[in-house]
C-alpha cells in the first residue's frame, strides 16, 4: 500500500511528522510519498520554493525511513495543481494502490473545491483526526464523501502551519536574534527546522513602511553587519563622524572604505565634521589611559552625543552604532551611555550587539570579498602605541 501526503509544508511541523510516524507504525505501508504542493488557487506560500524545498529535505532526513520518499515534481509545474493531477502522477510513477492523506478539517469544504467529485468520491483516502477531536463515518458521509477511512490509532497534535507562522516573528525579530539566551526551538517545529528558519530569518513580518534609523559609523568593515542586518526592517541612513581617527590621511582612507560599502549596498550616508580639536579637548588629562578606559569612554560619548543630536534634528526615531560590531568594545558601557542620549533627545537606541551570531567574522569575509580596507589600530594616535602599524608608530610617536 502507498500513502500520498501532499501539502504545502509551509513549514513542515510536528503534526506532519506525527502522521507519517503513526502510519509507518500502524499501517506498515510500502511507501509514503511526500509531495510539497506547487501552484494552487487556494494557497499562496510565505517563503521561496528553494527554502521550502530545503525545509522538506530536513524534514525527510529527520524522519529517517527509506519508505518515505520526497517527490518535488510539482514544484516545477506551471499549471494549477489539483487532486486528480497528483493522483494520476502517483499512479503512473509508483503504482495503482494509493491512499491520499487528508486532515479531517478539509471535510467541510472539500466539495467547494472538488467540482468533479474526484477527491470526494473516486480516490481512496484516509482522514487524520487532530488531538481531542472526534468524527464519525455518518458525519463524513453527510458531506457526500465516499471511499475513506478514519485514522484513529494514534493521537496527532492539533497544530497547523498557519498557527505556527503567526508565532515565528517573535522568535526572529532583531531583538530576539541577538538576545543573550536566543530561542533556538520554535514550538511545533523540530530543532533543525527551527534553526534553519531562524538562521535565514524566514517568515518575518516586514513593515510596509520601514522606520528610519541613523547608524553611526566607526569604520567601513564594522558597518557591514548593521547594514545587512537592519536594511530589511529599517530605512538605514549612515552617519560618519570620527574625529578620533588620526592622522587625517588615515581618517580619509577609512572614510573612502566606508563610502565604497555604501555604494555597493545602495545606502545613503551623511559625513560629519572632522573636528579633531573637539576630540583632544574631550580626552584631555586621560589621553594615556589604555583602551576601554577613560580615554575611550569620552571618545564614545562624544560620537554618540553628536549622533543622537543629529537623529533628533532630522526626526529619525532610532539610532545605533557600528561600534557594536567590534569584539574589542565594552558593550555594557556603550549601551548605558547611548540609552542616556536616546532619552535626552526623545529617540530610541537600538542596543543590538552586531558582533554576535558571527557578526564580526562575517564582516571580515565581506571586506575580503569586496577588497575593503581594514585598519590595524583603533584610531587615535595613542592607540597606535598599543597596536598600530610599525611604520605609523615611527612617524607619529617615534
Amino acid at each position: 500500500m502507498i500513502y500520498i501526503f501532499w501539502a504545502a509544508f509551509d513549514p513542515p511541523h510536528s503534526g506532519h511528522f506525527s502522521i507519517i510516524k503513526a502510519l509507518l507504525h500502524h499501517k506498515n505501508p510500502e511507501k509514503i510519498i511526500v509531495i510539497p504542493s506547487g501552484l494552487r488557487n487556494d494557497k499562496s506560500y510565505h517563503i521561496s520554493d528553494d527554502h521550502r524545498k530545503k525545509l522538506c529535505e530536513i524534514f525527510l532526513w529527520e524522519i529517517s525511513d527509506e519508505r518515505v520518499i520526497l517527490d518535488l515534481e510539482f514544484f516545477s509545474w506551471k499549471k494549477e495543481m489539483i487532486t486528480r493531477d497528483v493522483d494520476i502522477y502517483v499512479r503512473e510513477k509508483y503504482g495503482e494502490d494509493g491512499i491520499h492523506i487528508f486532515w479531517t478539517d478539509v471535510i467541510t469544504y472539500m466539495e467547494s473545491w472538488d467540482d468533479e467529485g474526484y477527491a470526494s468520491w473516486k480516490i481512496q483516502k484516509i482522514f487524520i483526526l487532530r488531538w481531542e477531536k472526534s468524527i464519525s463515518r455518518e458525519d463524513i458521509e453527510g458531506f457526500w464523501i465516499e471511499n475513506f477511512e478514519i485514522f484513529t490509532e494514534s493521537k496527532i497534535p492539533d497544530i497547523s502551519s498557519t498557527e505556527i507562522r503567526k508565532i515565528i516573528p517573535e522568535y526572529i525579530g532583531l531583538k530576539s536574534l541577538f538576545a543573550e539566551d536566543p530561542k533556538f526551538l520554535i514550538p511545533g517545529l523540530s530543532k533543525k527546522i527551527s534553526k534553519y528558519i531562524l538562521e535565514n530569518r524566514l517568515y518575518r513580518v516586514i513593515p510596509s513602511k520601514k522606520p528610519k534609523i541613523l547608524v553611526h559609523v566607526c569604520c567601513g568593515p564594522d558597518v557591514t553587519m548593521p547594514i545587512i542586518q537592519l536594511r530589511d526592517e529599517y530605512d538605514v541612513i549612515c552617519f560618519w563622524y570620527d574625529p578620533n581617527i588620526q592622522p587625517r590621511e588615515e581618517h580619509d582612507k577609512r572614510y573612502d572604505a566606508f563610502v565604497k560599502i555604501c555604494e555597493i549596498e545602495n545606502i545613503p550616508y551623511i559625513k560629519g565634521a572632522y573636528d579633531v580639536k573637539n576630540f583632544f579637548t574631550r580626552i584631555k588629562w586621560v589621553e594615556h589611559t589604555p583602551e576601554k578606559w577613560e580615554k575611550c569612554t569620552y571618545c564614545y560619548d562624544m560620537r554618540m552625543y553628536v549622533s543622537a543630536k543629529l537623529a533628533s534634528r532630522l526626526k529619525i526615531p532610532v539610532y545605533t552604532s557600528s561600534l557594536n560590531t567590534s569584539p574589542k568594545k565594552d558593550l555594557e558601557k556603550l549601551f548605558k551611555m547611548w540609552h542616556k542620549y536616546a532619552e535626552k533627545y526623545g529617540i530610541e537606541f537600538l542596543d543590538i550587539p552586531f558582533r554576535k551570531r558571527w557578526g564580526f567574522e562575517k564582516s571580515v569575509e565581506y571586506t575580503r570579498e569586496h577588497d575593503i580596507y581594514r585598519q590595524n589600530y583603533c584610531g587615535c594616535i595613542y592607540s597606535i602605541r598599543e597596536w598600530g602599524d610599525s611604520n605609523m608608530k615611527k612617524r607619529m610617536v617615534g
